[in-house]
């Protein structure tokens, strides 16, 4: 058999995708193209050329670019949230030292995947993935995880009333900003739990305000 015939068997294979495979194989591919040079450079053709198959069979299921990086993302920030999961569930208790153990382990299990993946977290916030509308990202699981650590700190006197609204907003920009300039190399890894002590003293602010009284 040629060496023709041989790659010409090789690429009908891998297009006899059952229904579904292919898919699930194009994400999988642009995540390994993002990991490997970044979100700059991923496209079509080049997840096309990564698993073997004609671009054709890519636009059947992806008709453009960014409904790929749409479901890349939803991919990312699911396993963020079930990687964010697996860690709370290590520290069971309704206790207020449980509720902020829990708190701190949900900012640093964001900043260690940020820092292991940093092109996958470079797509994820750095304008690829569009933005949902304000409100929408309420429906996050990650999202959801964090309210409900701000509610056990409200619940158990760590937090006060006046601070909890401001919960979301505070904690978030804080990770988000730290995680960032860290795996862009303005600040040193060792800055991330110096950020993680602020961010309690700052969540604390009106209870020890009211204490002080």
């Amino acid at each position: 058999m040629s060496i023709t015939n041989v790659v010409r068997r090789k690429r009908v294979a891998r297009e006899n995708y059952h229904h579904g495979d292919l898919e699930a194989a194009l994400i999988d591919a642009a995540l390994d193209l993002v990991r490997q040079t970044g979100p700059d450079h991923l496209s079509l053709r080049a997840v096309a050329q990564q698993v073997g198959v004609s671009p054709s069979a890519v636009y059947h299921y992806f008709p453009d670019k960014d409904s790929l990086i749409s479901r890349v993302g939803d991919k990312l920030f699911i396993d963020l949230a079930n990687m964010q999961r697996e860690a709370l569930a290590q520290i069971p208790g309704i206790s207020a030292r449980a509720a902020k153990l829990r708190y701190r382990e949900l900012g640093r299990t964001y900043f260690r995947w940020a820092n292991k993946e940093p092109n996958l977290f470079r797509l994820m916030f750095g304008g690829f993935c569009k933005i949902e509308r304000e409100g929408d990202h309420q429906g996050n699981d990650a999202f959801l995880m964090l309210t409900k650590c701000l509610d056990d700190l409200l619940d158990t006197g760590v937090i006060s009333k006046s601070m909890r609204k401001y919960g979301e907003l505070l904690s978030w920009t804080a990770v988000q900003g730290a995680s960032t300039l860290i795996v862009e190399g303005h600040l040193p890894e060792a800055a991330f739990e110096d950020l993680l002590d602020g961010l309690d003293l700052a969540m604390r602010a009106g209870n020890m305000r009211a204490g002080s009284k």
